[in-house]
């Protein structure tokens, strides 16, 4: 339930009607569902909207990511745009761990 509270902050009335017309064509299909059925659709919905924007972001960059060959797949790129691989550690223990690369790398660059 608290999710269509998040929903209704967060979409104007106007937009969240124009998205549900767009996609499903009829509002009599959606008074027919409950609250919980609704509300999943819509967030559905937008999150298709948001995959939609991205693709296209992504395809617009894809020619750029070949040629400097740092390519990855249009789900990497999505979870990285929506923060979903965002490092949840703390500070200290990435630090650490940076250190640790650049101890290895310049190891092995001092050894070959």
């Amino acid at each position: 339930m608290e999710e269509f509270f998040l929903l209704g902050c967060q979409v104007d009335e106007v937009k969240l009607i124009d998205l549900v017309l767009r996609r499903y064509h009829t509002l009599d299909v959606m008074k027919a569902l409950s609250l919980e059925q609704f509300v999943k659709l819509v967030l559905m919905a937008l999150e298709d909207e948001s995959k939609e924007k991205y693709r296209a972001e992504w395809l617009s960059l894809l020619p750029c990511m070949v040629f400097t060959n740092h390519y990855m797949t249009f789900e990497q790129y999505y979870d990285t745009v929506i923060g979903k691989n965002i490092d949840l550690r703390p500070v200290d223990e990435i630090i650490a761990e940076i250190d640790r690369k650049h101890a290895e790398a310049k190891e092995s660059k001092d050894g070959s």
